[in-house]
């Protein structure tokens, strides 16, 4: 198989997983977390409707400590406290489906222009 075919699987692959665990994380982890964070005080984005733009904030609060520091976007400081396993597993497929597919870009980019 050419190997510009085998990364353009790898990018169709990566971008369907990255939007089923998106749709997944929002449907499932944020809900949950967001309703145990309001029990602290601590209220979802105002700017989030309910369209899942939210998903990488809680996922980078879970696993990288620094986004954690409240800012007037995003309150992280609870995230990691009510974050389950099940939201970390999908969380770790949803963030590794994103470097996936952005490398597959870059490297059919880069085929494409060399």
């Amino acid at each position: 198989m050419d190997f510009k075919i085998f990364i353009f699987y790898f990018l169709l692959v990566f971008t369907v997983v990255t939007f089923a665990s998106g749709v997944l994380f929002y449907r499932v982890s944020v809900k949950y977390i967001d309703k145990h964070m309001e029990e602290d005080g601590v209220y979802p984005p105002c700017w989030d409707k309910g369209i899942g733009a939210s998903v990488s904030f809680y996922i980078f609060a879970m696993f990288f400590e620094r986004s954690r520091i409240p800012t007037p976007m995003f309150d992280g400081r609870f995230v990691a406290k009510y974050t389950r396993t099940l939201d970390k597993i999908i969380g770790a497929i949803h963030l590794v489906s994103i470097i996936g597919a952005v490398l597959s870009l870059c490297i059919i980019t880069f085929l494409k222009h060399s």
